[in-house]
């Protein structure tokens, strides 16, 4: 043993000699190197599934074709086999053939590891394939961190019920999802709550991150593009023991709403067995909006304006043309476009700015609308007192901006040069509604920049007494656009990812001292029907249908008053 040290030393001893010469020194150097760069190429060329375990630190954040790809045979044999229990998607492997796919020999395509039959509230792994094109990249175009280069829209539907349920995917956690031309593979763990059985529909609506025009970028052009959906592939879901909590027949049975984001599911009026007029009206298709863990009840405009009067005596609102809509609703204590054949005019489906509306002026930037049981009306008389709500009234503040974007006309903040609380008051509710203007016209970074300008302001006008009310964007789907002179950035993978960056931001930011609620109206429009949601393709503005404004509003007074 003493030999041996005495090898190992002189050998150690002979390479430390070695290092401290400069020419040897690299040469050594330049060893280990090409060591280095061997080993990480046979790991990244021979070891995909290596690499898919490496790739934990990545953040994971109708058409169909005919199955004449020989590859896709092979795809689809190596499904795993069925398990009783459902399992997330990531704890079902990914076949290492996916990422080997070309759009050359196999089309995007659909695929449920565990399809088959499932219980009520179980969910189900959706899987998204889309091949690699190596041809026809489009490098000037970029994802947002952590989010998709292709933009899928998918749905599960109900057979029977005609329920949608959107499928929301992500990148799948590997690495090679990272990269612009390698295919590319996304998933959604669904949770499915009625009875029925799904079938999935869906397209790919842009590949190379087409989906965000960032910037000076023009929108691409919407050309769908169809993804494989097997015939057999379906998901039924069963309740065997008759104890569902979602089933309609117990529907009058839940809690009244309280919040303002909450799943549901749009179910035609013909299927509920109870009186109608006890939930929000219809859509234009005769669908209700029923939540699945809440009962939304129809509360009355009069109701509201009392329950407003009681608690919240003074509101601000921050919005656009959209909020607008919601205000001729309010005013009007439901009038504005309240009959059947109101709500086939323009007016009602999509632009109202150049209608006469004589509650209040809809081309001022700064409103102050005062509600009694009867109705609101704008004060204009600039010698009120803006600061005091006359008795049995209620006041709303409203400031119509174009989000933070650039458009607007003065600048957004110029209202709060001097203070707006000063002027009008502390609310009891402050309400602020973005993304429509902010992802059509601004990029991600500088709407960043002007969302931090607007956390000091209201950090500085609103104490913690004061409800913040953060209202989305409206849905987007089914186009481009391209409406001359003001050509909009919209998609729907856009809109959505710029909801979720403000959702984020405000509860970050304001959490831990406010009380912080969503007004979630682009997840009713989302769980729509796809061939409704193609209706806004008839509308620029993307405004809500009058009737929808209507459920919106349902939503918003169950959350304030129940």
């Amino acid at each position: 043993m003493a030999d041996l040290a005495g090898n190992d030393n002189a050998v150690l001893s002979r390479a430390i000699i070695m290092f401290r010469k400069p020419a040897r020194r690299w040469v050594l150097l330049a060893a280990v190197a090409t060591i280095i760069v061997v080993q990480l190429t046979v790991l990244l060329r021979t070891s995909p599934d290596k690499l898919a375990g490496y790739a934990e630190t990545v953040h994971r954040y109708k058409p169909a074709v005919h199955d004449d790809a020989g590859l896709w045979n092979k795809l689809h044999n190596q499904r795993l086999p069925h398990k009783s229990e459902q399992k997330k998607c990531s704890e079902i492997k990914i076949p290492k053939s996916y990422w080997a796919t070309t759009a050359a020999s196999t089309p995007a395509f659909v695929v449920i590891p565990d399809a088959g039959q499932i219980n009520v509230d179980d969910t189900v792994c959706i899987r998204v394939v889309v091949p690699a094109r190596k041809q026809r990249v489009h490098m000037a175009y970029t994802p947002f961190p952590n989010t998709p280069w292709d933009s899928v829209l998918l749905d599960l539907v109900g057979q029977r019920t005609g329920v949608s349920v959107p499928v929301r995917l992500q990148p799948a956690m590997d690495i090679r999802n990272t990269f612009r031309d390698e295919s590319h593979v996304y998933e959604a763990d669904v949770r499915l709550r009625d009875v029925d059985e799904y079938r999935v529909e869906g397209y790919v609506e842009f590949r190379d991150a087409l989906w965000n025009c960032d910037g000076e970028l023009a929108p691409a052009d919407y050309i769908p593009e169809p993804l494989h959906i097997p015939s057999t592939l379906r998901v039924d879901v069963v309740d065997p023991q008759k104890t569902s909590t979602y089933n309609l027949e117990r529907y009058m049975e839940l809690p009244l709403c309280t919040d303002l984001d909450v799943e549901g599911r749009w179910v035609s009026s013909d299927a509920l067995s109870f009186n109608t007029d006890l939930v929000p009206p219809p859509d234009d298709h005769g669908r209700v909006w029923l939540p699945y863990t809440c009962r939304l009840r129809r509360i009355e405009y009069g109701e509201f304006m009392q329950c407003l009067k009681q608690q919240y005596p003074l509101m601000h609102w921050y919005g656009d043309s959209n909020l607008r809509r919601v205000l001729k609703k309010l005013t009007t204590r439901g009038a504005w476009c309240g009959t059947s054949d109101e709500h086939q005019t323009r007016t009602c489906i999509c632009e109202d700015y150049k209608e006469e509306f004589t509650p209040f002026n809809a081309t001022y930037r700064e409103l102050i609308i005062d509600f009694d049981e009867s109705g609101g009306q704008m004060v204009s008389n600039k010698d009120a007192d803006f600061l005091h709500v006359p008795d049995n009234h209620t006041r709303i503040y409203y400031h119509k901006w174009e989000g933070l974007s650039s458009k607007n006309k003065p600048a957004w903040q110029a209202p709060f040069e001097e203070s707006v609380t000063s002027r009008f008051g502390v609310p009891s509710v402050a309400m602020i509604s973005l993304t429509n203007w902010d992802a059509a016209f601004d990029t991600r970074a500088h709407f960043s920049l002007e969302l931090e300008r607007l956390f000091g302001i209201v950090r500085q006008e609103y104490p913690p007494t004061t409800e913040l009310i953060i209202r989305t964007g409206q849905y987007f789907c089914c186009r481009s656009d391209y409406d001359p002179p003001d050509t909009r950035a919209y998609s729907r993978l856009r809109n959505a990812y710029f909801d979720q960056y403000v959702v984020a931001a405000f509860q970050e930011q304001f959490g831990h001292t406010h009380k912080v609620r969503v007004w979630n109206v682009a997840s009713i429009s989302e769980h729509r029907p796809w061939s409704y949601r193609n209706e806004t393709t008839e509308c620029n503005s993307n405004h809500a249908r009058s009737e929808l404004v209507e459920i919106e509003n349902q939503v918003l007074f169950n959350a304030m008053c129940n």
